[in-house]
């Protein structure tokens, strides 16, 4: 797809979604392993560096990438990834993924806060049903999204939500004049 055919100059952000490519006539999940084939990521992030270098984006990263995966295109990158998107959430917490990224100045950016509730093809609802988050929100007078959101705040990640119901749009931006005390965080890690 071209730049212009989405009616604009540039766009902000490229990423490559996943460390591999499918090969399926008809996507489903789970994807049987020899639908599953590896990518050559060195030729694959030249593209992604040739875009940026040509002004199609402003920066480039990368989802889904173990920091194995990300240290791989380090180890030749002109243009290192600005960001890793990934899922992490108060039960899955990412923490040396986290690390590894600040490390390397690579912002980790959330898209799953409440583990993907609500998605069939790989959601649960183990966020939103957690005993620990649950009277954390309840002794707060918060939700349990507002916890889990929070909480990754709190971890220096950015977070991608979304929501299409006013009301918790509004409640997901109401997580900045608190915090979760030293107590709280710490019941959370134990989860």
């Amino acid at each position: 797809m071209r730049v212009e055919n989405l009616g604009l100059e540039y766009i902000d952000l490229y990423l490559i979604h996943f460390p591999l490519k499918l090969i399926q006539e008809e996507f489903k999940l789970p994807v049987p392993n020899e639908c599953i084939a590896a990518i050559d990521i060195k030729a694959v992030w030249e593209g992604m560096e040739e875009c940026q270098n040509l002004g199609l984006t402003k920066s480039i990263g990368v989802s889904n990438f173990s920091s194995k995966r990300i240290q791989q295109i380090l180890s030749f990158a002109k243009i290192p990834p600005a960001v890793n998107q990934v899922e992490m959430n108060p039960l899955w917490q990412q923490k040396k993924l986290n690390a590894f990224c600040k490390e390397n100045g690579i912002l980790v950016t959330d898209y799953s806060a409440l583990g993907a509730v609500g998605n069939s093809g790989w959601g649960h609802n183990h966020v939103m049903e957690c005993d620990v988050l649950q009277d954390i929100a309840k002794s707060k007078g918060k939700t349990v999204p507002q916890i889990s959101l929070r909480w990754l705040y709190e971890q220096g990640v950015s977070i991608a939500i979304k929501s299409f119901n006013t009301e918790r749009m509004k409640q997901n931006l109401d997580i900045f004049d608190w915090s979760l005390t030293e107590e709280e965080l710490n019941r959370i890690e134990q989860n």
